[in-house]
């Protein structure tokens, strides 16, 4: 089973900016890792833009104020298998109580990690607290089309956005 898109470690790789570099025949490249995966589209069985002998030589996770307060959460089924059913990695740039940035990226939800720009924005620039975090958590489906038998996951994205900003500002 190919699950590498949707892993827990790639959802928070997408969170922290990370950047990863590709060494092939025709030398090398560095792309955002959100870039890294594909969308199913007319080729569903790549789920990757690595070419034909090309490998991953490194992932580069830069330093950052939004990666020193993070946070990964993972929902998960435990009695049918491990992978999350929605996942959620939040890092907050914050000063002074405010929060200057926010990357939030969600997995379980698509075929490849999503970031969550609607959230990010409605963070930028509020106050650090549960009123921020119940507006941005509100924003998290926002685009979102669910399948006939998935669409318990809104509420559970919205649920599980909202419950790891809450854990990140009880660290403020």
């Amino acid at each position: 089973m190919r699950r590498h898109a949707s892993s827990d470690l790639a959802v928070a790789l997408v969170a922290l900016a990370a950047t990863v570099r590709l060494r092939g025949n025709d030398g090398e490249r560095v792309l955002p890792i959100e870039d890294f995966f594909l969308l199913p589209g007319e080729r569903p069985e790549r789920e990757t833009v690595l070419g034909d002998g090309e490998l991953v030589v490194e992932i580069e996770v830069p330093r950052s104020a939004a990666a020193s307060r993070s946070r990964y959460l993972k929902v998960r089924d435990r009695a049918s298998f491990e992978f999350a059913v929605v996942s959620v990695a939040v890092a907050l740039d914050v000063e002074d109580g405010l929060i200057r940035a926010a990357r939030i990226a969600a997995g379980g939800v698509g075929t490849k990690p999503w970031r969550l720009p609607g959230c990010e924005a409605s963070l930028a620039g509020a106050r650090i607290g549960e009123a921020a975090f119940r507006q941005a958590a509100a924003l998290a489906a926002v685009g979102a089309r669910p399948l006939a038998r998935n669409g318990f996951k809104i509420e559970l994205l919205k649920r599980t956005v909202l419950r790891a900003l809450a854990d990140l500002g009880e660290m403020a």
